[in-house]
């Protein structure tokens, strides 16, 4: 339900736009600030449901994005939509930077790669189906509809969280404020600015400024961490070369994957000239390739080393989308999705032995913010892959205008998609062959 919201709006922008009479450039909010409160808050949960429980922070994640999905239904004005989107997104990053830890917890180490594996579907089926099902519901039905779906299925988790998952063990200890806000203001600041570089100008100062900011405040967080007796992130968790070159990695298939996501649909629709419901279709592949693989993915690297999984997964990935950026200036819509199909298989190979690898280097009592951390890397690759192929995208369509190729500014974008995750193999293989919990 989390990453369906993260995409969901995105075809509803000029419906939001029309009802609510003001731009869609103004609209664009909806998404942002969804987006901009889930990154500032997920390392914050990851740590809380250290200290207090998953159960506790899973619960009220699903209490908080029901009340936030009511408001945006029961919204009169953009601000007031604009606001229950940021309660949306504080509950979100309640639900994303426990639900790895929670399943790790309830799974031995032999069965984890399949449990992860599962979650893994779940995450693809929503990031994937979001324009989807937002393009039927548009068709049929109000913009509001995309909101109020959220409720009964918030109410009937939250039943089932209550019922099925046992209490979470606590660990009382100081909270780490100083490195709670200095993280949170960091990745406000760097997803703020990469997020809205197309609008004011890579070489803009306020651009500039974030990212200089951003920089400056991670240098202090680090700093602050390393003194503090009871940190928000335990930076010896990066000492362990599996877990920081795996999250690495994931950060890097987001990046690629959001890529993906964010060009296909605007290709298919500015240069093909198909209408949304067919855009959103050409995602189809992708996501019931993970639906169906991402478990068996899962499974298999409680067999085999996660390694060589990911490692094979990245190099399907890298060459499904080299394969993109070769197709002819108007390729056919089902010869696309062959090669998204290729795509979204190598993306289910990759993620879910990588996932494991991550939540299985990690010692049991930061297994909360391990994945608050994965969830981040996930929320950032999100950012950056729409900043990228957004900045490549136009760029190249400038470049060539409006007599040249018509798929060519998408085939720019596949090209450097296809780099990242040749770099993002590099980092799965370069990993050690066994995965161990790290111990500090």
């Amino acid at each position: 339900m989390s990453p369906f919201d993260g995409t969901v709006a995105n075809v509803a922008l000029p419906s939001i736009s029309r009802s609510l009479r003001t731009g869609v450039d103004s609209a664009e909010w909806v998404l942002l600030t969804y987006l901009l409160v889930t990154a500032a808050t997920l390392p914050l949960f990851g740590r809380l449901s250290d200290m207090l429980g998953g159960k506790r922070i899973y619960l009220a994640g699903f209490a908080v994005f029901a009340a936030g999905s009511l408001v945006c239904v029961l919204a009169p004005s953009l601000v007031i939509l604009v606001a229950a989107r940021a309660l949306q997104g504080l509950g979100a990053a309640m639900l994303m930077s426990t639900s790895l830890a929670l399943i790790t917890a309830a799974f031995p180490a032999s069965e984890r790669g399949r449990a992860i594996g599962m979650n893994g579907a779940a995450v693809a089926a929503g990031l994937t189906l979001g324009p989807i099902i937002g393009g039927t519901i548009l068709t049929f039905a109000d913009w509001r509809w995309i909101f109020l779906i959220n409720v009964p299925i918030s109410a009937l988790a939250l039943i089932l969280t209550r019922a099925v998952l046992r209490p979470g063990r606590e660990s009382p200890q100081r909270f780490d404020f100083a490195g709670m806000s200095l993280a949170a203001a960091a990745l406000f600041g760097l997803t703020l600015g990469l997020s809205r570089a197309h609008v004011w100008g890579w070489a803009s100062p306020l651009t500039i400024g974030l990212l200089v900011a951003s920089s400056l405040l991670v240098i202090f967080f680090i700093r602050v961490e390393r003194r503090t007796g009871a940190p928000m992130l335990d930076l010896r968790l990066f000492s362990n070369r599996t877990f920081t070159f795996s999250v690495l990695a994931s950060a890097l298939y987001f990046w690629a994957a959001y890529s993906v996501v964010f060009t296909v649909p605007l290709a298919a629709q500015t240069a093909l000239r198909m209408n949304p419901l067919q855009a959103g279709f050409l995602l189809l592949p992708i996501s019931a390739l993970n639906i169906v693989f991402a478990p068996v993915a899962g499974a298999l690297s409680d067999r085999l080393n996660a390694r060589y999984l990911s490692t094979a997964g990245a190099i399907l990935f890298a060459a499904g989308a080299f394969w993109m950026s070769a197709l002819p200036a108007i390729p056919g819509f089902w010869r696309i999705a062959m090669v998204l199909a290729i795509i979204g298989l190598g993306g289910a190979v990759f993620t879910q032995p990588n996932n494991s690898a991550i939540m299985g280097s990690a010692p049991e009592a930061h297994r909360g913010i391990a994945s608050g951390v994965l969830a981040t890397a996930r929320t950032t690759g999100q950012v950056m892959g729409i900043a990228m192929a957004g900045a490549i995208y136009f760029l190249r369509s400038n470049e060539l205008g409006a007599f040249g190729p018509a798929f060519a500014p998408a085939k720019a974008v596949f090209l450097a998609v296809a780099v990242l995750m040749a770099i993002a193999a590099a980092l799965s293989y370069a990993r050690p062959s066994k995965t161990a919990a790290g111990t500090f």
